[in-house]
């Protein structure tokens, strides 16, 4: 009994850490930080990636009173396009009063359609200086369909129940009394859900297919999730055919983890 609670307080730190690792190496985490005006803090943290049905709110928290604030953001042309009708294409930045509500300073960038890009940043004016935020340049951020919430919920359950059976198998190892098997398959059940039926739905709504068009299916799965499920049937294979072998659980376990936290697509 001891030994099960040790060995499930482990996989429940490592998968922490692997969701920890995932989210700050991912190209989409938030570009964030602090500057100093006069002595006090202003604090920011700038989305890459918004799902959404209305505008993408800007929010700064700001110490400072009395500056004035904008919001600076242009539309950014696909990627896809050739050169030459990128140069066509006009690039103009808007140029936005943000609201000071006395502790938060907030903007608007007007709702895009799915799969398009913005660039932006904020222009700060206090006693005849200039500060923009990011300093460096602006941020590129992801326009995607609102995703339900509960679709949301199960999505990360079946991920995260995945990935917490991927972790446990692994250190079943350890155990006196061992069900590797058991685990395995359970890890397949959920690797197979989570490829074949939550990240299609999930993408479905991103891409706001749903009752619309019928997106390509390369647009509704990942490399991340065909990876996994993957690994995990040729995993179930070898642990069957292998019984007994220590090495194979921990490989696969691990093999999950590194998947996980450094491929995001």
């Amino acid at each position: 009994m001891k030994q099960n609670i040790i060995l499930w307080l482990g996989t429940i730190i490592i998968t922490f850490l692997a969701g920890y690792m995932h989210n700050v190496t991912g190209p989409d985490y938030p570009v964030s930080g602090t500057i100093g005006i006069h002595g006090q803090k202003v604090t920011f943290k700038f989305d890459k990636i918004y799902s959404g049905n209305d505008s993408y709110n800007v929010i700064i928290k700001s110490d400072v009173k009395d500056v004035k604030a904008f919001l600076l953001w242009k539309d950014i042309p696909p990627y896809h396009l050739s050169p030459g009708l990128l140069k066509q294409l006009p690039s103009v930045w808007h140029r936005a009063v943000m609201s000071d509500s006395g502790s938060f300073i907030k903007g608007r960038i007007p709702k895009h359609n799915p799969e398009t890009f913005a660039a932006y940043r904020t222009e700060l004016n206090y006693n005849g200086k200039q500060y923009f935020l990011p300093e460096d340049k602006p941020v590129t951020i992801k326009f995607l369909g609102y995703v339900n919430s509960s679709v949301m919920n199960i999505f990360y359950f079946v991920l995260f129940g995945g990935l917490i059976l991927a972790v446990r198998t692994g250190l079943e190892s350890f155990n006196n009394n061992r069900r590797i098997g058991m685990y395995t398959i359970f890890t397949c059940i959920f690797f197979f859900l989570y490829a074949v039926c939550l990240v299609p739905l999930k993408s479905s709504y991103e891409l706001n297919a749903l009752n619309h068009f019928v997106p390509p299916i390369h647009s509704l799965i990942t490399f991340q999730s065909l990876s996994l499920l993957l690994l995990w049937i040729i995993g179930l294979s070898l642990i069957f055919n292998f019984k007994g072998n220590k090495i194979i659980p921990l490989v696969l376990s691990s093999l999950t983890v590194i998947l996980y936290i450094f491929i995001h697509l």
